[in-house]
């Protein structure tokens, strides 16, 4: 064992005097640092894969608008699109803000028509019936429709009621006056995505033309394509394809300000919670000046015995180097534990003040997400490991540079 290796393993033993519980501090502090820290990127990183999940349950990859003017269901650009390398399927689909009234409950939802039959997003719930369906059934026929449950909540039905749903169709016109259309909620869905669940209802391409007042067409197609991360090249070329009278949109494009805002505020969050980490090596730094001068003999005595400044200085580096490893493996395991029992903690914390610590309407989530990533938890760790070795840097060069003769007359 290295000589400075040694003498550092001496120093750090426990013994009952104050240095002995500012090594404590210095280890809690960047344990609490590398915890904070694995806690909060793992939580931002669940929240970004999981709102990508909830969003792409009820969006394609691409959107292809035809507003205000709409297209026909046969229109040629379905058959162009679908002949591309890059697409997989293509379905059209109707969507608009509606009213939706059952007694005396009115909610503004977004109605949707699909073809069941094509519409793949549809295809998808059904083949997901287990984690989707709440209530009834995931099939629907004509003036029948699907609603989401914090909708069906909302309004207060259930599968098997009726509503009653109004469309800007129904303002009344010069020579006619279209009827709100009454549908029977056929089932109840979910996809644990609050503004889904509460801001949409599905219904087939026939009835949603009766209730938005139209003989024929499509708001647009649906588009989904081999590669996820490729929607924007495949949304631009649609875009060339379609002409200047339809719009296409990526599922990013579509979502860009949420995605936007949760990278702003995980890259925030990890320099404000890097503070804690850089306090901690100012606690090392505070062991080790404190350590130097204890030891101030002892270094005039080693320096008077042949140890060269490398080696006393490594002494300190040792000691510091210890500290940083065994706060950053305790924060390490901390920080995982918490994170596999964070639902609890949330469900604990929610019953002893009293209200929901994480509203679904506000959040948009049912529970709190989280996704460990290596590479963040290895940056973290290089982060914290590399403050504590500058932290200790300083009192380590500070001590190996004192005179030996002035340190052996040190009281």
């Amino acid at each position: 064992m290295q000589a400075s290796l040694y003498l550092a393993l001496a120093y750090l033993k426990p013994k009952r005097h104050l240095l002995s519980v500012i090594n404590m501090l210095a280890v809690l502090g960047t344990l609490m640092g590398v915890a904070v820290l694995i806690i909060v990127i793992s939580v931002m990183n669940g929240f970004d894969e999981m709102w990508r999940e909830k969003i792409l349950t009820f969006q394609p990859h691409v959107s292809v608008f035809a507003y205000p003017h709409g297209m026909e269901e046969d229109h040629p650009l379905f058959e162009e699109v679908l002949e591309l390398p890059s697409v997989l399927e293509v379905s059209p689909f109707l969507q608009t803000i509606v009213m939706a009234q059952s007694r005396d409950a009115v909610e503004q939802p977004m109605l949707r028509g699909i073809d069941p039959e094509r519409d793949f997003l549809y295809k998808r719930m059904l083949a997901d019936q287990e984690n989707t369906l709440q209530d009834g059934r995931l099939e629907f026929d004509e003036t029948e429709c699907l609603i989401g449950v914090d909708l069906a909540n909302a309004l207060g039905v259930r599968a098997g009621d009726r509503l009653t749903v109004y469309s800007p169709a129904n303002i009344p016109q010069e020579d006619e006056v279209l009827l709100p259309q009454e549908l029977r909620i056929a089932g109840v869905f979910s996809v644990g995505m609050y503004q889904i669940d509460y801001g949409f209802i599905l219904t087939d391409l026939w009835t949603a033309r009766d209730v938005m007042g139209l003989r024929s067409g499509v708001h647009g197609m649906q588009v989904l394509g081999t590669d996820l991360w490729g929607a924007d090249a495949m949304a631009a070329e649609i875009g060339e394809l379609a002409g200047y009278r339809f719009t296409a949109r990526s599922w990013t494009q579509m979502n860009q300000t949420l995605f936007n805002a949760l990278t702003m505020e995980k890259t925030m969050m990890f320099f404000l919670l890097t503070i804690i980490s850089i306090v901690a090596s100012f606690l090392v730094s505070c062991t080790l000046i404190m350590v130097s001068v204890q030891k101030t003999r002892e270094i005039g005595l080693l320096k008077s015995m042949g140890f060269r400044n490398g080696t006393v200085m490594g002494v300190f580096m040792w000691y510091g180097l210890i500290q940083g490893v065994a706060g950053i493996f305790l924060g390490t395991g901390a920080g995982l534990l918490i994170l596999r029992v964070r639902q609890n903690i949330l469900e604990g914390l929610s019953a002893v003040i009293g209200f929901e610590v994480l509203p679904k309407e506000l959040y948009y989530v049912d529970g709190l997400p989280a996704k460990v990533v290596a590479g963040d938890v290895g940056m973290i760790v290089g982060l914290v490991l590399i403050l504590c070795l500058v932290g200790g840097a300083l009192p380590a060069w500070l001590a190996a540079r004192k005179d030996p003769v002035e340190a052996l007359r040190h009281d």
